[in-house]
């Protein structure tokens, strides 16, 4: 007998010992599978409405609030899905993992398959899922929450780049390949470039220039690394045979390799038997490399948030038009704008980039002199300014790209000078309009950058002058909250360069949020909870949790939304703001330079780690970001079905509304999730209240980032 048998053969005598009253009902032989499904029904919809009340009316529609959601146990949440699982058993839907192909979901059918011992085509992956789900009817399984300890013994196994010992590895590291920088320069062949060696220059001084040079971020631009190779050798050929493969054909494929010389010091090349913590810098190695789900599907990837998809003229898929391809529109009240300058690139390019499709098209590259602004950029940028300035609804602007801060200093000035005219114009075009017509005025700019995580020392004195000459100048014309929203994964990536970056920003007026991507390496058990500590010493607010979106390019990446949702109840809320404090957090976004204190005199007003203002979501291609959702499916490979309402506490398009939900298929099972967690050293017994988060509800958004807008 194969391993795969006898794994299903284990899993269906649990069933069996586990809920034996409900195996009695698939093995009833004289029930054919539609009166089987009629019959379970039945069955459950009384026990539901005897035994679990509250379950009945979130199921119905009739009690689905927030406050519904968390009276939901780990029993009636399984009655929950087992309901929905009968509703939509034998449904056909459109998988974007299998590039539209159709999936049916037939759990009842498939499992009862298995328990007569007939042949199914089902994985031990769904065989799992389902025994998980019969145990949690029957209320063996149930959810035990893990106390707050538990989460700070758990916070513990993640360090933070601001340690002294991570702090002392990684300089050996900078000293390795500044050895190497050295070589480099020596040898170019262009001797015209601007960094290089004066004749006569000793080992040791060119040493001490290359360390001078460290502190520029054209440097690091300039010295980036752009092939595996090359990749390999500054990392110390500590590169494995399969990865080293990988991106040897990621490069042969066309997508970009783009390191900074900064940003592999982070990484720990010595063997794990070496390492103080192995896998510590596990979610900074998951931007790096790249997987063969992403090689294979480069060049056939399909936008997954299909409102990016824009022609002028014509409605993206939220309802809207918009002037150009410059922006991009989900709500009633914030566009993003994407410049047509350096902006369009990074500080390094992250495997899961939500914008791999533009690369893909070659909208967005590592070129940067050719994407420095063309003449017509002047005109282009008036034109999108006057979108804005015309539209009665938009009053927030995200200045994004690729990344905000990879546009010079002079071209973020003119665009952020634009951003000034058009506020003021707005205001004086009301002066014109009765108070019914009035038309919403700027009150938030946002800036987007991984720049405090790739390339700090882009950070200068210069730039952090311009935004705080705007933020002077913004609030004479209604703008009051400036933010820059950062994208930091792990603790492992703040740095003292990066703390000092964020000073600057902070001294400057501007608040800082971070957006965490939650790929498997991030999503370890205290690893987010971690990172909100460390961000909130450094003074930065936590705003999303993201779980990794796209298909099966990010595959390798996805882990469970069960896990995301997981992760909110169960070691985000040990940070939860008291209500009792929302008056007070809504100036903490408008003083800014004194963020830090403002953020301890909650932690220690409560006595808490961190605070998390922050949301785990995910972004849904139409409909914008949200974690409500129910999983209404799953597939014979054991991937769950999810079906997502949109955020209701926020406006939306008559598009959106009109839409109602959006259908996501999981990209991996839970099974195999866990797997891989077990495979970075994690005992996956500390995740087994995963299976039973089969539902989820986005968190109200908090008052802290809404200061004084409304």
């Amino acid at each position: 007998m194969n391993t795969h048998n006898e794994r299903i053969t284990e899993l269906v005598e649990r069933m069996k010992q586990d809920n034996p009253e409900v195996v009695a009902l698939f093995l009833d032989r004289k029930l054919d599978d539609a009166a089987l499904v009629a019959h379970l029904r039945e069955h459950f919809s009384a026990v539901m409405q005897q035994h679990y009340p509250k379950a009945w009316a979130y199921y119905t529609g009739e009690e689905q609030t927030e406050q519904d959601y968390y009276k939901l146990m780990s029993t009636s949440m399984a009655h929950l899905r087992m309901m929905d699982y009968l509703d939509h058993e034998g449904e056909a839907f459109e998988d974007g993992n299998l590039h539209g192909r159709k999936v049916v979901s037939q759990p009842i059918t498939l499992l009862r398959k298995v328990l007569l011992g007939k042949d199914c085509s089902c994985s031990v992956d769904f065989v799992e899922d389902m025994a998980h789900l019969l145990a949690q009817l029957s209320g063996v399984e149930d959810r035990d929450i893990p106390p707050r300890s538990k989460v700070l013994e758990w916070m513990e196994r993640h360090p933070s780049g601001l340690d002294q010992p991570v702090i002392a590895w990684r300089a050996k590291n900078k000293e390795r390949i500044i050895e190497l920088l050295v070589e480099r320069i020596e040898n170019q062949i262009n001797a015209g470039s601007f960094y290089h060696f004066k004749q006569r220059m000793t080992e040791i001084e060119k040493r001490k220039q290359v360390l001078l040079w460290w502190k520029e971020d054209r440097f690091h631009l300039h010295f980036a690394i752009r092939t595996a190779d090359d990749l390999n050798r500054y990392l110390d050929y500590s590169m494995d045979e399969k990865t080293l493969g990988i991106m040897h054909e990621a490069e042969q494929k066309g997508i970009p390799i783009f390191a900074t010389p900064y940003f592999l010091s982070l990484i720990d090349t010595r063997p794990l038997e070496q390492q103080e913590r192995a896998h510590s810098d596990e979610a900074i190695r998951s931007y790096l490399f790249y997987s063969r789900d992403l090689v294979e599907e480069f060049g056939s990837i399909v936008a997954w948030e299909k409102e990016d998809i824009a022609k002028p003229g014509e409605p993206n898929a939220a309802g809207w038009l918009l002037p150009s391809h410059n922006v991009h529109r989900r709500y009633p009240n914030v566009a993003i704008f994407i410049p047509d300058t350096m902006g369009r690139a990074c500080g390094g390019l992250c495997s899961y980039c939500q914008r791999m499709y533009d690369f893909q098209g070659g909208r967005f590259n590592f070129e940067l002199e050719k994407l420095r602004p063309k003449k017509s950029w002047k005109e282009q940028l008036e034109l999108n300014m006057e979108y804005f300035r015309n539209d009665p609804y938009l009053w927030d602007i995200l200045i994004t790209g690729g990344d905000a801060f990879m546009s010079s200093v002079k071209s973020l000035k003119t665009i952020l000078d634009a951003v000034l005219t058009m506020a003021a114009q707005k205001i004086e075009d009301n002066k014109a309009r009765s108070l019914e017509e009035q038309y919403a005025p700027m009150r938030r700019v946002r800036l987007g950058t991984k720049i405090p995580v790739y390339l700090p020392q882009r950070v200068t004195t210069e730039l952090a002058q311009v935004l705080a000459d705007f933020k002077k100048k913004a609030a004479m014309v209604g703008i009051d909250q400036c933010v820059v929203q950062t994208h930091v994964s792990s603790a492992m990536e703040v740095t003292p360069e990066t703390k000092k970056a964020v000073r600057r920003l902070l001294d400057a007026g501007w608040a800082v949020t971070n957006q965490e991507v939650f790929t498997v390496a991030a999503s370890r058990r205290g690893h987010s909870a971690k990172l909100r500590k460390v961000l909130n010493d450094i003074g930065v607010l936590p705003y999303y949790n993201f779980s990794v979106k796209g298909f099966k390019e990010n595959r390798e990446l996805f882990s469970s939304n069960a896990r995301s949702t997981q992760e909110q109840v169960e070691e985000s809320s040990i940070g939860q703001i008291a209500q009792r404090y929302h008056a007070t957090i809504r100036t903490f976004m408008k003083d800014a330079q004194n963020m830090v204190e403002q953020i301890d005199s909650i932690r220690q007003g409560d006595e808490i780690p961190f605070i998390s203002p922050d949301r785990n979501t995910l972004n849904l291609p139409g409909v914008g970001k949200s974690n409500t959702y129910r999983t209404i499916g799953i597939t014979e490979d054991g991937r769950r079905i999810l079906r997502f309402e949109f955020d209701h506490t926020r406006p939306h398009s008559k598009v959106i509304e009109d839409m109602g939900f959006v259908i996501v298929i999981e990209s991996k099972s839970i099974a195999r999730y866990l797997d891989q967690l077990s495979e970075m050293g994690e005992n996956v017994s500390d995740y087994d209240t995963i299976w039973g988060y089969s539902a989820g509800s986005l968190e109200p958004r908090s008052p802290v980032f809404e200061g004084t807008t409304k």
